[in-house]
């Protein structure tokens, strides 16, 4: 069959089996026999749209079902009303969007989905951002340039080179004192240098903060090394997270930064040249409707039902009414928090496995945009706000996006000062309240006020006459004189990899996907909920016996030569000894 021919034949079955999902849809006739085409996804966030690709570029008839909005927290949401005069609403966003280097699968299904223009499709829309900015209050800021260029020698990599490296520029960065320094680096020698076996069985238990013991040193230690980085890196607290997430995603980075284990074409750090649904969930959704796959928003996922050991039903609830959708195959890629109440006693004797699900944990990041009437170029890239009690983060997106910021709104918004608050408990700097504990009104203005410090602390950057609106996530919603939550974020918290799931279960047609299944890039991340969609499809062609190909599933980059200390290190935890080079502060298994 020639390659137009098969494209066309596969897409005439998709359509044909949209054709009939509406009765399927709504339980007319008994599930089908395991082996067939039809495929149910449950959650239309990233991971579903990635299962759902990968699906219907294999032949299989996909229906996704989505309580509120395709794209999940990765989406655009345009406050209704906010644009006059013809324009666009205004872009709003759960939280900005970026793409570091070493995402290699997530970036693939962006080369895939078609953009007009563009030789490599959505992927041509990600811009190199080439600077970190770390802002601190009342001290001078820093700029750090993307990429380093690697030294000619590469004698950087040698343990004695990265120890002084490590010490040199915690010193020089963070003003740390030599003692703090030289423990910090050697943690981070001791983590780059393990056997996986002590990273699965030692790391992964200790909170980062223990790991490189937050309560001994000082304020500014604390700051810099065990909660000033690591929120541009992981959706976390040094408090709750384990060492392992923490410390995995942040040597990839610095790989990354070197550039090692970067994809091809990849920088350090990525935005997007426009909103996330315009630049790239819209055409992706546009391409996958194209591909046959069928969608249907404002069903929330009530229940699964299970007969016989299969699945052989999803409750749904549309506009108050409840229907049950049937098919071969189920993919569930709702978050973590809302499948564990799909867990039945039935579905949890079926697979007791899966009940480590109900144990997982969540927490708040979530985005807050600030419109502004000028341009504020801060940094071509993210900025850090070191000294935030809220933990703020932020990037201006004007400089990156080929839409002028003046045909949104009315007119008069030329910048977004695109924020996320990573702590909603801990007090504010001025309003000495806890995020959660504050009206959206409060929230907005003790951001506002914790960006100003940090601007304005060595010349006057941000005025309060430059900002035209704001916008807050809808999720964020009203609860008594605070507020909840009601997309929060699944975390890594200690011991929690052996509490997650793998993509495939030991139900025959039902299937994870998701950031919180097991994946290799472990943490919070898109890329992470791609994989998770990845693997699920991966696990259901093998169930149903498929000879189509499988998803790739990127590993993270390992430097070799890490190869020799992580052999020698393998032997000592076997042995039950700690790592040969935690000295100053041994750390037993």
């Amino acid at each position: 069959m020639g390659e137009t021919t098969r494209r066309r034949f596969l897409r005439d079955a998709g359509l044909m089996g949209a054709a009939t999902a509406g009765a399927l849809a709504m339980g007319a006739g008994p599930a089908r026999a395991a082996g067939g085409k039809r495929v149910a996804v449950l959650g239309g966030g990233v991971a579903g749209l990635s299962a759902a690709h990968e699906l219907a570029d294999r032949g299989f008839a996909v229906d996704v079902y989505e309580r509120t909005a395709l794209g999940g927290k990765a989406r655009s949401i345009f406050p209704a009303g906010t644009g006059t005069g013809g324009r666009l609403d205004l872009p709003g966003e759960h939280g900005f969007r970026f793409f570091p280097g070493f995402y290699f699968n997530l970036t693939d299904n962006m080369r895939r989905t078609p953009f007009p223009g563009n030789a490599k499709g959505c992927w041509d829309n990600l811009v190199r951002a080439d600077a970190y900015m770390m802002a601190r209050q009342d001290r001078p800021d820093l700029t750090i340039p993307f990429p380093f260029p690697l030294p000619p020698n590469a004698s950087i990599y040698d343990k004695a080179s990265f120890l002084a490296t490590i010490q040199s520029g915690l010193q020089t960065v963070a003003k740390l004192s030599v003692t703090e320094a030289a423990f910090a680096a050697q943690k981070l020698l001791v983590y780059v240098t393990s056997c996986d076996a002590r990273k699965l069985g030692q790391w992964e238990n200790l909170t980062w903060a223990d790991y490189i013991r937050a309560d001994w040193f000082s304020d500014e230690y604390n700051k810099f090394i065990a909660d000033g980085t690591i929120r541009n890196l992981a959706a976390t607290k040094s408090k709750d997270a384990s060492t392992h997430s923490i410390a995995m995603v942040g040597e990839a980075t610095v790989w990354s930064i070197l550039d090692l284990g970067n994809e091809p074409g990849g920088t350090v750090d990525r935005v997007l040249d426009g909103s996330t649904s315009e630049m790239w969930l819209d055409p992706w959704i546009a391409h996958l409707k194209d591909l046959g796959v069928t969608f249907h928003v404002g069903c929330n996922v009530d229940s699964l039902q299970i007969s016989q050991g299969a699945i052989t039903g999803a409750g749904v609830t549309s506009n108050g009414t409840s229907s049950t959708v049937t098919a071969d195959w189920y993919i569930v890629s709702t978050p973590c928090e809302r499948t564990a109440k799909l867990l039945s006693a039935d579905i949890l004797k079926a697979d007791p496995s899966l009940a480590g699900i109900k144990s997982l944990r969540t927490d708040w990041m979530t985005g807050l945009q600030f419109f502004l009437k000028k341009k504020l170029p801060l940094a071509p890239g993210h900025v850090n706000y070191g000294d935030s009690a809220w933990a703020v983060t932020s990037i201006s997106q004007e400089q990156f996006w080929k839409r002028d910021f003046s045909t949104y709104g009315d007119g008069t918004v030329q910048d977004c000062l695109s924020s996320i608050i990573s702590d909603w408990f801990t007090p504010g700097t001025f309003n000495k309240k806890k995020a959660s504990e504050c009206t959206p009104a409060e929230i907005a203005a003790e951001t506002w006020a914790e960006i100003k410090a940090h601007l304005n602390d060595t010349g006057t950057v941000l005025t309060d006459d430059m900002l035209h609106s704001w916008f807050l996530d809808p999720a964020i919603v009203r609860s008594g004189s605070g507020v909840t939550n009601d997309t929060p974020l699944f975390i890594q918290q200690p011991g929690s990899w052996k509490l997650r799931p793998d993509s495939k279960t030991r139900i025959p047609n039902l299937f994870l996907a998701g950031d919180w299944v097991k994946t290799p890039i472990n943490v919070t991340t898109m890329e992470g909920a791609n994989q998770g969609g990845r693997q699920a499809v991966n696990a259901l062609l093998d169930a149903a016996g498929s000879n189509a190909s499988r998803c790739a599933v990127h590993q993270l980059y390992e430097s070799p030569l890490w190869t020799l200390f992580k052999a020698n290190d393998k032997a000592r935890y076997a042995l039950g000894l700690p790592h040969e080079f935690d000295v100053l502060d041994a750390r037993w298994p």
